[in-house]
């Protein structure tokens, strides 16, 4: 099934493509991009240089955003030089409760609900109503990118997870290339309140989608493994 617009009115599996994940490798020059901050100034990654930066997508019904808050306030408390980012995206779950941003200044408005819903202590940054910025980096709910100063990506993932984040941090000198995470879901007792932001519909829409999340997972980790195996064995016989 094709997808319909960025901002879906009620999710479904086919809004993802799990094995597709444009934006700047490990090693290439983050793409420029520019947002909104809270006060609704413009703020681009640009102004960001010179400082390490760790960019986290999210929204209000992405519960593999909400699991990482707590995660994330100790990697700030351990590396206080690092600049980290909340970039708002659409909502993951969508429904009768939290239904699709409409404009740019319900997504301003809904941002600062995000910051009251879940204590968010990062800068948020919004992205505009079409999504510009989380296409171009990838388009994926609750994906990372570790910046250096010099503007260049040394880490990016599909999922974030404060772990992670932490050892590349801990060894900035190299690059990190492993890009993919093999998870279907947050655990059922963030997953549902969370979710349930969005409404009972939007619970119901992830429920009946859950094998087919399943089935994307497996695919888009099977084709990860094979990308693996295939860049091994072409290093070998170089």
């Amino acid at each position: 099934m094709a997808k319909t617009t960025y901002n879906y009115k009620r999710y479904k599996m086919s809004e993802y493509e799990l094995g597709v994940f444009p934006g700047a490798r490990a090693g290439e020059i983050a793409e420029n991009f520019t947002v909104r901050d809270q006060d609704g100034n413009e703020v681009s990654l640009e102004q960001y240089r010179g400082q390490w930066v760790v960019l986290e997508t999210g929204s209000i019904t992405c519960s593999m955003y909400v699991k990482n808050i707590g995660g994330i306030k100790k990697l700030q408390a351990k590396y206080p030089d690092v600049e980290f980012l909340l970039i708002y995206v659409r909502e993951a779950h969508p429904g009768a409760r939290l239904g699709p941003h409409e404009s740019d200044q319900q997504k301003l408005e809904m941002a600062e609900k995000l910051r009251e819903f879940y204590g968010e202590h990062r800068k948020i940054l919004i992205d505009n109503l079409d999504g510009e910025m989380h296409k171009a980096y990838g388009e994926l709910p609750n994906m990372v990118y570790v910046i250096n100063p010099e503007g260049k990506v040394i880490y990016r993932c599909n999922w974030a997870f404060p772990k992670n984040i932490d050892k590349v941090l801990a060894n900035r000198d190299k690059l990190h290339t492993k890009e993919y995470m093999a998870i279907i879901t947050a655990a059922p007792w963030i997953m549902i309140p969370v979710v349930l932001r969005g409404g009972w519909d939007a619970l119901w829409d992830l429920l009946i989608a859950l094998p087919m999340i399943t089935i994307a997972h497996l695919k888009a980790d099977w084709a990860n493994l094979k990308n693996k195996m295939g860049g091994g064995q072409k290093e070998a016989a170089e």
